[in-house]
């Protein structure tokens, strides 16, 4: 086993360019809790960035090895000369372990803080600040929280390869709507080109967080996560990647249950968004098969048949919820409590009461 890990070089001095600051933040939604991870704020206030070296370290016997991935660095250079021993060129690396090398998240998110301003090349647009992006946000657990760089394989427009991407995505400012993104390629000779995509402004394309919405406003899914959200269980809100496939965008969800007596979450649904098509399922490829099919969604997760005594204790949970929340003015949960109720005794007319496990 051998671990590979990103090394750079920075500097503060570098003349005329724009310091990246990973706190305070540039707006209220990268200065929100738990939005600048660890290895981002290390790269604080550098305006100089390299990834110019990868490390690799031995699991077994704890050697290191140094890797130069950028010979024209000249702070790798002068380190060079001061320790020549050190360090190996690129092409020493095995083969095996080059397949495995990743555009650095730090990198990259270090990169899209500065581009979503200057990114904007006519001075007037730049010194009003009209076309000023954020990174885009989402619904994770509880919180609402920016999205961080995540992996994913993308086919280039005119390219018959499918390659390892880094991407970020961004919004306008005060705005959900998707507006473009960035992406630091992994693979082969490609390894450290930067591709940046702008959506036209005149098309309306969702952003991660309105996906959020859509899910929270389908009567359906909504009802089926109320009632898995309680007993002693608690419904986890996976990452909303957005994947771009050619000229679209393919919106994933997972969406996990933890019960208070289990070590880890369990996947349970799998939420697909095609513009404004949208399908769930137990697994990826169940979802997929009703968004091509045109199905709004596709069966419930999981059914399984209650006795007519756990269907009463059910719907009379969802009542006491249901007058609780009213009483206390809030009228949209009250609302799907509701819908749940109805939807228990209906079911509990019928012999059997086929309904959704909580």
């Amino acid at each position: 086993m051998k671990w590979i890990i990103d090394a750079y070089t920075t500097s503060s001095y570098y003349p005329y360019s724009e310091p990246y600051f990973a706190g305070p933040a540039r707006s209220s939604e990268e200065a929100k809790p738990g939005s600048q991870p660890p290895e981002h704020r290390r790269l604080h206030g550098a305006n100089y960035v390299r990834n110019s070296v990868k490390a690799v370290v031995d699991a077994y016997d704890g050697s290191v090895s140094l890797y130069v991935f950028n010979p024209e660095d000249p702070i790798v250079q002068v380190w060079s000369r001061i320790f020549p021993d050190l360090f190996r060129p690129m092409s020493d690396m095995p083969e095996s372990l080059r397949a495995h090398v990743r555009y650095p998240e730090a990198l990259l998110h270090a990169q899209g803080v500065v581009f979503s301003k200057y990114h904007m090349t006519d001075p007037t647009v730049f010194y009003n600040q009209e076309d000023l992006w954020v990174r885009a946000t989402e619904k994770y657990y509880d919180e609402v929280r920016p999205v961080e760089p995540y992996y994913v394989m993308w086919q280039a427009p005119g390219s018959t390869e499918v390659e390892f991407i880094l991407m970020q995505p961004f919004t306008p400012k005060n705005r959900q709507v998707l507006i473009g993104w960035i992406a630091g390629m992994c693979d082969g000779d490609n390894y450290g080109n930067l591709v940046a995509y702008r959506f036209p402004k005149d098309k309306w394309v969702l952003g991660p967080q309105q996906v959020d919405t859509k899910i929270d406003q389908s009567p359906e899914l909504s009802a089926q996560l109320t009632l898995w959200d309680q007993h002693g269980k608690r419904v986890i809100r996976g990452n909303v990647l957005a994947i771009p496939i050619a000229k679209t965008i393919l919106y994933v969800e997972p969406i996990y249950i933890q019960a208070q007596t289990a070590a880890y979450p369990e996947l349970r649904m799998v939420v697909l968004m095609h513009g404004d098509d949208m399908s769930y399922a137990p697994t990826f490829s169940q979802a997929l098969e009703g968004l091509v099919d045109r199905r709004p969604s596709i069966a419930s997760p999981e059914t399984a048949v209650l006795s007519r005594t756990e269907a009463a204790q059910q719907a009379n949970h969802a009542f006491d919820e249901y007058v609780k929340l009213m009483s206390s003015g809030h009228f949209a949960e009250a609302g799907k409590q509701l819908e749940i109720l109805r939807e228990t005794l209906r079911k509990l007319e019928g012999d059997g009461a086929a309904l959704p496990t909580r």
